[in-house]
């Protein structure tokens, strides 16, 4: 183990009890030894114990019963018993109860507790390895699955996009839904005016109607205003971060705008021209966006140029059409 190990020894027996204790401090073990459970209790609920050496028969409440209060505040301790009688019955009780083993006292040979006490510690560490692979393996498959279930959305956004050619409409969805499958708490979509130099609201959800209806930035400004003049999409896993109080500031001076703990932002792309800006705000649930939104995110806004573009030509084929009739 990485750290010494921490052993408890309980036993009314001065002279077993300072042997062993002995033997544990010289092989660098941290030791702490008490006379009875009912000492042997508290001091177990209060520190972080890998190893319980016990005397089999205790004067107070006995060896037994001290291991079940153990076990249930611990299940995963592991117990070996000292006693001066192998052929006990109680030696095969306290083994039905779970002990890992026992040892004769007094010893004869220091090696046989050495093994003994390295053998629990080893199993302790395996178990401790085990636990965090299936912790990591969980992590894995739980992440996983959430690209799975991204990636099925981003197919469902995506045909809801490709299913009209109202440009209104399409950017209705984008943000709407974008914002219903994060889970997040604000969405808005701005648009640069004919001038080029100020983005203003087209559509927001989350959002007080009647602030993004005038709400303005200008350009290079803010999150949205820089992710548009820089074409680049941004993360901001926490935006008390100082890297970014004076951006979000110049967003959002109101408090209106912008939802901790997380921010998401990416350009929208017209014509192979940035446009406008898709900013999503409050993190997934209100725990914090990583990398992966931010590309599920950008994979949409490509999805919704696309669609943009098939409505401009829906659009200029009517024209068309219109004017051949006339």
């Amino acid at each position: 183990m990485a750290l010494p190990a921490n052993i408890l020894v309980v036993d009314d027996s001065l002279a077993n009890g300072s042997v062993i204790v002995d033997i544990l401090e010289a092989q660098g073990y941290l030791v702490s030894a008490t006379s009875s459970a009912e000492e042997a209790i508290p001091l177990f609920n209060e520190q972080d114990f890998d190893l319980v050496l016990t005397g089999l028969m205790l004067s107070g409440m006995s060896c037994f019963n001290m291991m079940k209060v153990l076990k249930r505040h611990k299940p995963e301790i592991d117990v070996i018993v000292l006693t001066s009688n192998d052929s006990s019955y109680n030696i095969i009780k306290a083994l039905r109860l779970g002990v890992y083993d026992y040892i004769v006292m007094p010893l004869d040979d220091e090696s046989v507790l050495y093994n003994v006490i390295e053998k629990a510690l080893e199993k302790k560490e395996q178990l401790r390895k085990r636990a965090h692979l299936l912790g990591e393996l969980t992590r894995k498959n739980n992440g996983l699955q959430e690209t799975l279930e991204m990636m099925k959305s981003a197919n469902q956004i995506s045909a809801a996009l490709m299913s009209t050619f109202s440009v209104p409409e399409i950017m209705k969805k984008l943000v709407e839904l974008v914002t219903e499958h994060l889970r997040a708490h604000r969405g808005y979509l701005l648009l640069l005016d004919k001038s080029g130099t100020t983005l203003q609201a087209k559509v927001a959800t989350g959002l007080d109607p009647l602030y993004s209806q005038y709400y303005s930035l200008a350009l290079g400004k803010g999150i949205s205003g820089k992710v548009v003049e820089e074409g680049k999409p941004l993360i901001i896993c926490d935006i008390t971060d100082e890297g970014f109080v004076d951006c979000v500031r110049e967003e959002d001076p109101d408090g209106a705008m912008l939802a901790g703990p997380s921010v998401l932002s990416v350009p929208l792309r017209v014509q192979d021209r940035v446009a406008g800006v898709l900013t999503i705000s409050g993190g997934v649930s209100g725990e914090p966006f990583h990398n992966d939104h931010l590309e599920f995110l950008t994979m949409l806004s490509r999805y919704a140029t696309i669609a943009l573009a098939n409505a401009g030509v829906v659009y200029n084929l009517k024209k068309q059409l219109a004017a051949s009739s006339v």
